[in-house]
């Protein structure tokens, strides 16, 4: 199986005076920019005030160029495939950063909100700790749910219908404690878009990955995975982004010690999850 196309490597880094990182992508002659969180910047309480409507603007050109692209394309015909004739129900998105100010998140919206209005899916969810007040009502105003409560990617799929859930470029504690809340064969009714299992596999040793997120370890052997290409205009957007889905015919394969769960996982020693916990010490 290969690797999803990644970005080039940069390296070193420009901060621009709102703290995000410039990048460049080499493959243009136009040399494209666009800007991602810095890695620099901390975690901490703030309110910045976003245009609502200038910001929505921008996310529907952003989303109008998505429709127009190949790998849009590819991405609903992938999805609809895996569907098959069954009807999406929920859609729930965790990680989507500042939308109201990253050229990143505001394209990462427009594919969410390409796929909600070509699947006809009317509940869509979405949640990141980060979100200000201001974002909020975008997302409100875009026809979207936001979830009040950080859950750190504890959402319950239903049993009965499909549930897409699309995590762009989320730490993959987010996808393991995902996993971990819908441990059992109902995982055949979900569709996961978010980066890559086969790369993660791939660049990391497995006694890592099952001492890190063992859920991701213990189910990647039994997931389908399509490889989207990374042909987006701008490269660092969608790269190592799949598709994965548990085809009814692995997961009749596992037995009931399979899906013995255990405990919640505890993370240590990472800085890319944002944890309740830390949101509950910024509100105190």
């Amino acid at each position: 199986m290969k690797n999803a196309s990644a970005a080039p490597k940069m390296s070193k880094q420009q901060v621009d005076s709102d703290g995000f990182q410039i990048v460049s992508s080499k493959r243009f002659s136009k040399n494209k920019q666009t800007k991602i969180p810095s890695r620099d910047s901390k975690f901490e309480e703030q309110e910045t005030i976003i245009d609502v409507d200038k910001a929505i603007k921008r996310i529907q050109s952003a989303a109008d160029d998505l429709r127009a692209s190949d790998y849009w394309k590819h991405v609903i015909e992938s999805v609809s495939t895996v569907l098959s004739s069954r009807k999406l129900k929920t859609i729930v998105c965790f990680g989507l950063g500042h939308i109201g100010e990253c050229n990143i998140s505001r394209y990462q919206l427009a594919l969410l909100l390409c796929l909600k209005d070509s699947l006809n899916c009317s509940d869509v969810l979405v949640h990141d700790p980060v979100f200000y007040k201001s974002e909020c009502t975008i997302l409100d105003n875009l026809g979207l749910q936001v979830i009040a409560e950080n859950t750190e990617g504890g959402y319950v799929i239903s049993k009965l219908d499909p549930t897409l859930l699309y995590l762009p470029h989320c730490p993959k504690q987010l996808t393991n404690n995902f996993l971990w809340s819908n441990w059992g064969p109902e995982l055949e009714n979900c569709i996961l878009i978010c980066n890559s299992f086969a790369s993660l596999v791939e660049n990391h040793p497995n006694r890592i990955l099952k001492e890190t997120v063992p859920f991701i370890a213990k189910i990647s052997s039994f997931v389908s995975e399509i490889i989207i290409e990374n042909n987006f205009v701008y490269t660092d957007i969608f790269n190592d982004t799949s598709i994965h889905h548990f085809p009814s015919i692995n997961i009749e394969k596992l037995d009931k010690d399979f899906w013995i769960k255990g405990d919640k996982p505890n993370y240590k020693n990472t800085e890319e999850f944002i944890t309740s916990l830390m949101v509950e010490k910024l509100n105190i």
